[in-house]
């Protein structure tokens, strides 16, 4: 394990060192959202009673932020060290490919509560709201930083450059980000579209989390649950073979 927590220590130091951007970017960027969409749509009926627009939009941008930092983190850190070809010492160490795996997914999923909680503090007082169930949001923040996490860690890998990293975060990521009912309630779609968002797995990881701050949901938790769960072994499995295999690494 001592490797495993010397390169624990690395990550989660490196996102650390540079806070401005890995917190107060994160922080800033939700303030500004709910700044603008709370006010412009503070009128605009979320279709669940009693909930305003103001309420329903906090947890939204809190999970978007764990997201996107969560993927950012590992697909970052590993093209980091493709490009400067520091990577050969951690395939040289005795590490196996597990805990390698392990490290960076929990540096990302620390990433991810540490800026949870900036963009809280930074986005509550918009609104009086507070977590109905604290272990219910945890539990999708969590879920949800492992996806994205394992996510980041895939695209690092089999990316060459930062280009393919950011072609992917523009026309994969950042979509179904935004169309994941963030901002607004997928019920107000219409059926066509209703139904093809059931598909987008961070639908379920906004509606778990946003019904562990309000207590309401919009769609079957049960399901998302389930769905989430195989989803996170899924994906941190296929990183974990590309990773033994040195796909675009050792070669």
């Amino acid at each position: 394990m001592i490797g495993f927590n010397a390169l624990l220590r690395r990550e989660i130091r490196r996102f650390l060192i540079i806070w401005v951007q890995t917190i107060l970017g994160p922080l800033t960027a939700a303030f500004i959202y709910e700044l603008i969409f709370g006010y412009v749509f503070r009128n605009v009926s979320t279709g669940i009673e009693g909930v305003t627009y103001a309420t329903f939009l906090v947890p939204g941008l809190i999970i978007m932020q764990v997201m996107i930092n969560s993927f950012a983190n590992t697909s970052s850190s590993l093209i980091q060290s493709k490009y400067n070809g520091n990577i050969v010492f951690l395939l040289m160490s005795p590490n196996s490919p597990a805990l390698v795996i392990l490290a960076y997914l929990v540096a990302a999923i620390v990433r991810g509560i540490v800026v949870a909680f900036a963009v809280f503090i930074g986005v509550c007082w918009f609104s009086s709201v507070m977590p109905y169930s604290f272990l219910i949001s945890m539990f999708f923040l969590i879920i949800g930083a492992a996806i994205c996490g394992g996510l980041g860690i895939i695209v690092g890998i089999v990316s060459v450059n930062f280009d393919q990293i950011a072609g992917f975060q523009s026309f994969i990521w950042t979509p179904l980000i935004y169309l994941s009912g963030i901002f607004y309630n997928v019920n107000s779609f219409a059926p066509l579209w209703r139904n093809l968002a059931y598909f987008d797995p961070i639908l379920y990881i906004v509606e778990g989390f946003r019904y562990g701050f309000i207590g309401e949901a919009t769609i079957n938790l049960t399901f998302g649950t389930i769905y989430l769960l195989f989803l996170a072994v899924l994906i941190n499995f296929i990183a974990y073979v590309l990773f033994k295999r040195g796909v675009k690494i050792k070669y």
